[in-house]
């Protein structure tokens, strides 16, 4: 299904620091550093196989789900990473 809105991955990583109240910091890796980071990391091997996620823009389509499940409410960005924080703090 997809999201309320288009949105970049910077976008949303800006929302989430917004929402802490903290100024961004963010790194970009390569593919390089990560194929170096791969040799140690299995965790980061799998990383570099979902590069092409965060290269090329995915757009999904859900509007034949809409016609099923017309109902269906989307939650914006902003409030969802709200509520999240909130449960996260409370656990």
């Amino acid at each position: 299904m997809a999201g309320p809105a288009l949105i970049t991955t910077r976008e949303f990583a800006n929302l989430v620091f917004a929402a802490v109240h903290q100024k961004p910091r963010i790194r970009a890796a390569g593919k390089f550093v990560l194929r170096v980071m791969g040799l140690f990391n299995p965790f980061m091997r799998e990383v570099l196989e979902m590069h092409y996620l965060w290269t090329t823009p995915v757009k999904l389509d859900d509007t034949r789900l809409r016609k099923l499940l017309p109902n269906v409410k989307k939650t914006p960005y902003a409030e969802g990473i709200e509520t999240t924080i909130k449960a996260m703090k409370a656990a």
